[in-house]
């Protein structure tokens, strides 16, 4: 404590490097952990459990989180869903709302998914549900089945119909060109749930 009874934090530059140094071993220990988890469970075993967990979706649009930041099922429910990531101490918030966040940030920096990557909108046509997805221009871009999408202008209000790609069922996305940051788009229809 100092002499006005403050809490004083006394961090020598021998104590920040060994900080430094025990943090990126975690984050590297903490990585290999868990490939080394999945890979001890057999891909039966996977298999059956990603089977189980979809066998209980309701009908509807789906993005399947298949990446390591990107895990999760995400119902598309919403006329617009929006994805990105939170700002980082060394950026400026973005100011608007995301719908789901995917932190990519291994080294407290992005790598791959901006603050607002992309957004699948949600529209009805010929009493027909159709979603598109729409990169919202990201820094790495969004790619739908290998193909880099153009992006949307910033500027640009809404959803701009000459960028926006509809998706089909069992489309991937990846956001970024290293295919770490996948999600799978899933259509679980309402005339036949469960005969997947």
């Amino acid at each position: 404590y100092s002499p006005s009874g403050s809490l004083v934090w006394s961090f020598s530059m021998d104590s920040f490097q060994n900080a430094i140094s025990k943090i990126e071993k975690m984050v590297r220990t903490s990585r290999l952990n868990d490939l080394d988890s999945m890979m001890k469970v057999g891909q039966a075993q996977r298999i059956s459990e990603i089977g189980d967990a979809i066998s209980k979706l309701d009908p509807g649009g789906y993005l399947i989180g298949c990446g390591p930041y990107t895990q999760g099922i995400y119902r598309l429910s919403a006329s617009e869903t929006v994805f990105g990531r939170q700002a980082t101490l060394f950026e400026e918030p973005v100011g608007k709302v995301l719908d789901f966040s995917i932190n990519d940030c291994v080294t407290f920096r992005p790598r791959e998914v901006s603050r607002r990557h992309f957004k699948i909108t949600l529209d009805q046509i010929d009493s027909q549900a159709v979603y598109f997805i729409t990169d919202l221009a990201s820094s790495c871009g969004t790619y739908l089945n290998g193909a880099l999408l153009e992006p949307q202008r910033k500027d640009s209000p809404g959803t701009d119909t000459s960028v926006a790609k509809p998706l089909a069922d069992l489309d991937t996305i990846s956001l970024g060109p290293n295919m770490v940051n996948l999600l799978l788009f899933l259509l679980i229809p309402t005339d036949n749930r469960g005969s997947r």
